[in-house]
């Protein structure tokens, strides 16, 4: 199955254009499986279900966190407590609910806005692994809509140097990028507690799904 983990819309993102209407037209267009909301917040909509049985098609939420770390996708939870300020805490707070957590984009920054710029990367690959963020996710979304080629293929070497899970998701934030990066499962998800259960097994691909030259051009 194919789903795109990465999705935001302008009800939920002030930096979306994407309206809940378009969701399931655009996934299916572009052939995915199911797709997953994942708002700017510490909380699901709880919007997933309705649209779900108005088009007959898997639609799942999660959410994006800013932490002091980074961003972090968050999924199986439906909210977190806004007492949790620190990653670390988050952590163990999402382990005991039974969540899984993964790094969004974590070099956005450092490769695909400088290269998009002509200018090189500043970061390297001793540095990246030392990162605490590392230590406090399950997996790392290896492939964004939003990341240059050298991003995707640093990001890959990061995470397999530290054996983590790796995902993919559009990140998109206007209709046509949805499904441009998804991931691909090994088995059938119907819900959000097969997602989960795939995500902490690993049993699953990223997937760049974008034509070659438009690699980076939103950046």
């Amino acid at each position: 199955m194919i789903l795109d983990l990465h999705i935001h819309t302008r009800i939920g993102s002030g930096d979306s254009n994407i309206e809940y209407d378009d969701l399931v037209p655009r996934a299916k267009k572009a052939g995915l499986d199911g797709i997953c909301i994942t708002e700017h917040s510490n909380k699901k909509t709880g919007v997933a279900d309705h649209i779900s049985r108005k088009y007959g098609f898997l639609v799942l939420e999660g959410f994006e966190l800013s932490t002091e770390f980074g961003d972090v996708l968050v999924y199986g939870m439906d909210q977190l407590p806004l007492s949790l300020f620190r990653l670390e805490d988050i952590r163990r707070h999402v382990l005991e609910e039974g969540g899984v957590m993964f790094a969004a984009h974590p070099f956005r920054s450092e490769i695909t806005r400088p290269v998009m710029r002509g200018q090189a990367p500043n970061v390297t690959l001793d540095q990246a692994i030392y990162r605490d963020l590392f230590t406090l996710v399950d997996g790392i979304e290896v492939i964004n809509g939003w990341s240059c080629q050298e991003e995707v293929d640093f990001t890959y070497r990061v995470t397999e140097s530290l054996g983590l899970w790796a995902s993919g998701g559009s990140d998109a934030h206007s209709p046509k990028q949805i499904g441009s990066c998804a991931t691909v499962f090994q088995n059938a998800i119907t819900c959000e507690t097969d997602l989960v259960k795939q995500l902490k097994q690993g049993s699953m691909t990223p997937q760049d799904r974008r034509p070659s030259d438009s690699v980076g051009l939103y950046i």
